[in-house]
């Protein structure tokens, strides 16, 4: 019986981690292209459209001097707001537009849907920043005939892709339902550099179109601790989200001349977008000093500025394997031009805070590196798998400012398949593997593994290729009943060019024949001992002692009974082993699973 086991990999040593430096990103123009599902099943998975208050979101946080247009698509594709430069106009027709937003379309044509959505974006590359959010709840739906479908599904893998990376444009894609394809959602973001999420339930889609939004604009912020934030001279403009539930009262703002603003200020120079989760607020020219949100403390809620001063980063990728660190450098500018004035600099402290998934926090000071106005630190020795977050933080005591960006950590790059061979007069094991292309160049991996024995002993192997993108490797001649641990060691260079190298936890070899001849000799001693065992005669319980009445009570059993009960506990003997064998040997992950 073959066994298939795809183990999860989790901890990597800290010895060969590898270290990069990332580009500073400077004053981006960004190019935002959202596209939305409107088949007929968003009436189950957003049945409140949310949809339409994530499109009028977009409107506020999207930059004046960047572009940003917005499609719909089921059957056929809808512009909905014209893609093209970002006034007062374009965000008027989005609210305008926003209560189109429907779920009454047939079939899921996401092909054309990518295809339209960027039919004109080899035209376009004087951005610094390009982007496509998609949103779908379902799987390629165009023909009633399955091959047309998948015939859809390559294309996009084998032409659109390609054409979309060539223009270093990054697609984040949302997957709004189990139903929805998530192999091919999770493909395009990961293929294009972009983030992937899936969204299980509706009330999660504003916080996460929050996120994406704020992937795709690049916007600077400002540090906000305890729904408290400090203006400064140099801020133009700055943009406030604050998240609210339900039941909760309405939002304020508490200037810092400790005058009050509600939604029902606005005017040409405050934009008030009230919508059933959340408030956004943008004011012209805001007033300096310390502000205070007027609403319950949520990790959601942002102040993003325009600004003159400005905060320049690293740009981390959105998917990164376990184990690699980069270099974080961060600087500020003033319109443009970077601060390199030591008397400046000396007044300036930068962090560097890093946050997993579990919600363990770490943060380190920021060093100045030659007096050169750039601050660096590693990042990444802390990651683990799942959504980590990486914040920078700039401040001196008449300003601050701060980056935050979310890095997803893969966890094993690899299809692990371990078989032990039945086959063979002795007992033999058989290791393949298969790496996720998305994440790993297969012509550049190479794979070292380390056998060793309970006894200590180590035998080393190299791992060869069976195959364009497949390696295996079978070990004979083991011991019966002992157990083994395999240790594998990865080189490899991701599509990004950056070199890593692996060192998953080890893999268990274990002897299944022989445990199962084990149960098997258990079970058959345990039931010759009920069969063989004397009854006593009817006369001779006659004459038997005389029992209290209390034992009395306890039916007798007869030899049948007997032997049903001892064949029973035999049974929950071996499925309680075979439970143990299971969940040590077939825990299975697929390629990318924690994307």
């Amino acid at each position: 019986m073959r066994l298939m086991l795809r183990q999860q990999f989790a901890l990597w040593l800290t010895a060969g981690l590898c270290l990069f430096t990332l580009t500073i990103s400077a004053s981006e123009k960004v190019d935002v292209r959202a596209v939305f599902d409107v088949s007929g099943s968003m009436k189950e998975n957003d049945p409140e459209n949310l949809r339409a208050p994530g499109m009028r979101m977009l409107s506020e946080i999207i930059p004046e001097d960047s572009h940003a247009g917005i499609w719909t698509f089921a059957r056929y594709v809808n512009m909905l707001v014209k893609w093209q430069a970002i006034d007062d106009n374009w965000r008027q027709r989005v609210h305008d537009n926003s209560d189109q937003i429907h779920s009454n379309g047939l079939f899921t044509d996401i092909e054309d849907a990518l295809a339209t959505a960027t039919d004109n974006i080899n035209e376009t590359a004087n951005f610094d920043r390009r982007s496509v959010i998609l949103l779908s709840d379902g799987l390629i739906d165009i023909s009633d005939q399955q091959d047309v479908n998948l015939a859809s599904q390559q294309r996009i893998t084998d032409e659109i892709l390609p054409r979309l990376k060539k223009n270093d444009v990054t697609v984040h894609t949302i997957a709004l339902s189990p139903q929805a394809d998530r192999l091919l959602l999770k493909t395009i973001a990961v293929e294009t550099g972009g983030w992937y999420e899936q969204v299980n339930n509706a009330d999660e889609l504003q916080r996460v179109f929050m996120h994406l939004f704020e992937k795709a604009s690049g916007r600077d912020m400002l540090p906000l601790d305890d729904n408290q934030f400090s203006v400064d001279q140099h801020v133009r403009q700055m943009t406030v989200v604050a998240f609210r539930k339900a039941d909760a009262e309405p939002t304020t703002l508490i200037k810092p001349d400790g005058t009050e603003l509600t939604a029902e200020d606005s005017n040409d120079s405050l934009r008030w977008l009230h919508e059933s989760g959340f408030d956004m607020i943008t004011i012209d020219q805001p007033q300096r000093g310390d502000w205070q949100i007027n609403a319950e403390i949520d990790p959601g809620n942002r102040v993003m500025v325009l600004t003159d001063l400005q905060l320049e980063t690293s740009d981390l990728p959105n998917n990164t394997l376990i184990g690699e660190s980069f270099d974080i450098e961060a600087y500020l500018t003033e319109q443009g031009e970077q601060i390199q004035r030591q008397d400046f600099l000396e007044l300036v402290e930068a962090n560097l805070t890093e946050q997993t998934p579990s919600g363990e926090i770490q943060r380190e000071v920021m060093t100045q590196r030659d007096e050169s106005g750039v601050f660096v630190q590693p990042a990444g020795k802390s990651f683990a798998p799942g959504r980590n977050d990486v914040i920078v933080r700039i401040e001196t005591e008449t300003f601050s400012r701060e980056r935050r960006q979310s890095v997803n950590v893969v966890a094993m790059p690899f299809e692990v398949n371990l078989t032990q061979l039945t086959e063979a007069d002795s007992r033999s094991h058989r290791l393949e593997l298969q790496a996720d292309e998305s994440l790993l160049l297969p012509d550049s991996i190479k794979i070292n593994a380390l056998l060793r024995a309970e006894d200590g002993s180590e035998f080393a192997y190299d791992v060869p290729a069976n195959g364009e993108n497949s390696w295996q490797l079978t070990i004979a001649e083991l011991q019966p009943g002992e157990s083994y641990q395999l240790s594998l060691q990865i080189r490899a260079q991701t599509p990004a060019g950056r070199d890593v190298f692996l060192q998953p936890q080890p893999l268990t070899l274990e002897d299944r024949n022989h445990l199962l001849n084990t149960q098997k000799t258990l079970s058959e001693t345990l039931n010759s001992e009920v069969a063989e065992k004397p009854a006593m005669d009817t006369q001779e319980k006659a004459e038997s002692p005389s029992e209290s009445p209390q034992k009395s009570l306890i039916p007798e059993l007869s030899d049948m009974q007997l032997l049903l009960i001892g064949n029973m506990l035999i049974a929950l003997l071996l499925l309680a082993g075979l439970f143990v064998w299971k969940y040590r040997q077939r825990h299975r992950v697929l390629p990318g699973e924690m994307l």
